[in-house]
């Protein structure tokens, strides 16, 4: 970690507004840092001096404005490859909580948000046609270089001062990177259906994901049977005839399918029927497909575009250490019990006549197709392959360091999330030394969106020995 070091000293820091007073009595101070693209020495020379910025806002109450003595929370937005929240209006949710107690630093993570974002546009002009190029800078995008980002931030914001940090989903995976790589950085650590499955091949992570997802696609149906014969009439007619969508990519019958991703939320499965709705607005002569659904779809998939992180990165997360390649395991998996006549459930093209069992939508799993379908994917294709066969990534985890770290930790599980499998965030729980788990049946994956407050106040209560589960 030499270069780690160095990299503190010349890291620099720039106030990028006035402290301004916003409703809900809250002061607002947006930061800019910039920071080393590369932190690590023996991997991805080619940036080694190559600075990216760093976007970070705080936010206080009125009340605890230039107080030193109010300590510091450091939220970690789930993913990969999405900014923090905005305020759009007084602070509500876990965040009204917070403020109570903390001044909130509100982190882009690297490649998202005002930190030099990775989007299509911004990684072409980087590698242009060289895949193996833009493969290498993205390298350095996974939770290990973020959180060396987020020690940046303690110590020129917070000023070395230890952190309390709260992580949603993919957050949750890099509070666990942080207990890793620098456990006595930490005072209390919040997880929101964000334990990663430390230890957990990223095929075992599929299978259960699929299991989960089986089981959620029949509690759609059976919420909205009427659904079974529309989404199949769906699926035949975009297998036959893919229509172009606005932003120029193509509806075919895979992708479709992956509307399924909405299904993790607490809204999801009226989200999801909301939008099948659009599919038959009377009006639309015959053959041709309504602008109203084509464009919702567009719009429920358009992160993959603008967030390309997403594709790019997603198996990688689970990915800890060297010899794991993810070599699109989802879409392995899936062909692998497909195949093995397990699941033929999975094949839609088994399941297009009229009475057949009801087609199934897939989760959060991401697939090679992809970089066809979605048009601003196209160009990013053959990084993608490299990523997806890189096999020589760096530890994300240090079981040894979670053990011991002193950290105070609480851990919210969804008994049934289809994202992150509860088995398997239990199991990472035991590794360490004092951490409280509370699994209900209560809320899915979007808990801290849905109940905010009362999810940050409880978590907080149980770092604290105030409640015991």
């Amino acid at each position: 970690m030499k270069r780690m070091a160095n990299s503190l000293k010349s890291a620099r820091h720039h106030i990028l507004s006035t402290s301004q007073p916003l409703p809900g009595g809250v002061i607002v101070t947006e930061h800019e840092l910039h920071v080393p693209l590369n932190y690590f020495e023996g991997r991805g020379a080619a940036f080694d001096s190559t600075d990216i910025a760093l976007f970070v806002r705080e936010i206080v109450k009125e009340d605890k404005f230039g107080d030193e003595k109010v300590p510091f929370l450091l939220y970690l937005q789930g993913g990969p490859g999405f900014p923090s929240g905005r305020l759009a209006g007084a602070p509500s949710g876990w965040m009204k909580k917070a403020l109570e107690t903390f001044r909130v630093l509100l982190l882009d993570q690297r490649g998202t948000g005002r930190s030099t974002p990775a989007t299509p546009q911004n990684l072409l002009s980087i590698g242009g046609k060289d895949g193996e190029k833009i493969a290498e800078y993205l390298k350095l995008f996974r939770a290990d270089s973020i959180i060396n980002d987020c020690e940046v931030v303690r110590e020129k914001i917070a000023k070395g001062k230890k952190f309390t940090i709260i992580g949603q989903s993919f957050g949750g995976f890099c509070n666990l990177t942080y207990l890793s790589m620098y456990p006595d950085a930490i005072e209390r650590a919040l997880f929101t259906c964000g334990l990663a499955p430390v230890g957990q091949d990223v095929t075992k992570v599929y299978e259960a994901t699929f299991r989960r997802m089986e089981e959620r696609n029949r509690r759609f149906y059976r919420r909205y049977p009427e659904d079974i014969e529309l989404v199949r009439t769906l699926v035949a007619k975009l297998d036959k005839t893919p229509p172009k969508l606005p932003r120029g990519g193509t509806l075919t019958a895979r992708r479709f399918l992956q509307l399924g991703l909405l299904m993790g939320s607490a809204d999801g499965l009226e989200s999801l029927h909301n939008l099948l709705e659009l599919s038959k607005v009377p009006g639309v002569p015959e053959g041709e497909y309504s602008e109203l659904f084509l464009v919702a779809v567009e719009n429920a998939q358009s992160a993959f575009e603008t967030n390309p992180i997403y594709w790019l990165l997603h198996e990688s997360i689970y990915c800890d250490g060297p010899g794991q390649a993810s070599r699109w395991a989802a879409q392995r998996v899936l062909q692998s019990m497909t195949d093995s006549g397990k699941s033929g459930k999975w094949s839609y093209t088994n399941k297009l006549t009229a009475g057949s069992e009801p087609i199934l939508f897939t989760g959060e799993m991401i697939f090679s197709w992809m970089r066809s379908d979605y048009k601003a994917l196209q160009p990013l294709g053959d990084s993608a392959e490299i990523l997806a066969a890189c096999d020589d990534w760096p530890k994300l985890y240090n079981p040894e360091n979670l053990k011991k770290s002193a950290a105070k930790c609480a851990a919210l599980m969804s008994y049934d999330d289809i994202y992150v499998e509860r088995d398997y965030s239990e199991a990472t729980a035991a590794m360490l030394s004092n951490c409280r788990t509370w699994v209900s049946n209560e809320f899915q994956h979007s808990a801290v969106k849905d109940d905010g407050e009362r999810v940050f106040e409880r978590l907080l209560a149980m770092t604290k020995g105030e409640i015991e589960y």
